[in-house]
């Protein structure tokens, strides 16, 4: 019996120990992949406080299959016979996101720019009637499958031809903050395309962490730099951010040992630098 408690206390310490870690992978991830495509140069950080950011991160990306008319854009579909992948997207564009769309107005290289416009609809078609073969970026093999309509607001501007590339951009918001059952986790808001900060309701992304702190040892916790390495606090400057430190620090709920020595809480913390593709040279 005594073998059989030491080796019960064993696993369940060893699973409360690989939670932890678990949780502060899931959050490093996360954080990673969207600070890393945040459109830094462009937007900056809407929001950048010790345990909070609000970023412009890219969701998709795409190909203008033919010059557009009026204000509607043709995509392709996302899966080619082919093989061929001319459409990714990590989730659907919709109403609350903006459509990027590269050009060239005067036909002259240095004046090629984004153009950025909020999205009306987001929708699928029949590859017919938006990207069919004879655009050349479908075959005849792709006939049956769906292609999208992008419609934006405004007319679309007369520079932009086929082939132009698209950035589909969300504006959203990570943070710390305790939920109902009293435990703190990383949480996620949708926010407004533009204009002043309206966000959704958060909802939990991963933990539980351990508790804010003023102290510095909260469960998350962001850092700001430029080029340089001088750490930026002023969010009218965010453009400039070319790093950003991730810390997370999470422990067990209750105390755990392996070893057989005297048992406590195991606490663990992982600190991850992520450089904005997208930001100020």
């Amino acid at each position: 019996m005594m073998t059989l408690r030491r080796q019960e206390r064993f696993y369940s310490s060893a699973t409360e120990i690989m939670n932890v870690r678990s949780q502060l992978r899931d959050a490093g991830d996360v954080l990673v992949g969207d600070i890393r495509s945040a459109n830094v140069a462009r937007y900056g950080f809407a929001l950048m406080t010790d345990t909070a950011v609000e970023l412009f991160a890219t969701v998709g990306t795409s190909v203008v299959c033919a010059s557009p008319s009026g204000k509607t854009l043709f995509l392709p579909p996302t899966t080619l016979a082919s093989g061929t992948t001319l459409t990714s997207l990590l989730a659907p564009p919709d109403t609350g996101d903006l459509a990027l769309v590269y050009a060239t107005p005067t036909n002259d290289p240095d004046a090629a720019r984004w153009f950025e416009y909020r999205i009306s609809s987001f929708s699928t078609r029949s590859i017919s009637t938006t990207c069919p073969a004879a655009t050349g970026f479908t075959s005849i093999a792709d006939a049956a499958r769906s292609a999208y309509a992008l419609t934006v607001p405004v007319p679309l501007d007369t520079s932009i031809h086929k082939g132009a590339p698209i950035r589909f951009v969300r504006r959203g918001r990570y943070s710390l903050y305790r939920s109902s059952d009293g435990e703190w986790y990383l949480g996620y808001r949708r926010c407004n395309a533009l204009g002043a900060s309206s966000c959704t309701t958060i909802q939990p992304v991963s933990g539980p962490y351990q508790p804010y702190s003023k102290s510095g040892s909260a469960g998350l916790g962001f850092r700001y730099f430029d080029s340089n390495g001088i750490e930026i606090t002023d969010a009218s400057v965010s453009s400039r951010v070319a790093r950003v430190d991730v810390i997370l620090r999470g422990s067990t709920s209750r105390a755990a040992s392996l070893t057989g020595d005297a048992a406590q809480r195991y606490r663990d913390s992982v600190i991850v630098s992520i450089s904005p593709r997208n930001r100020s040279r």
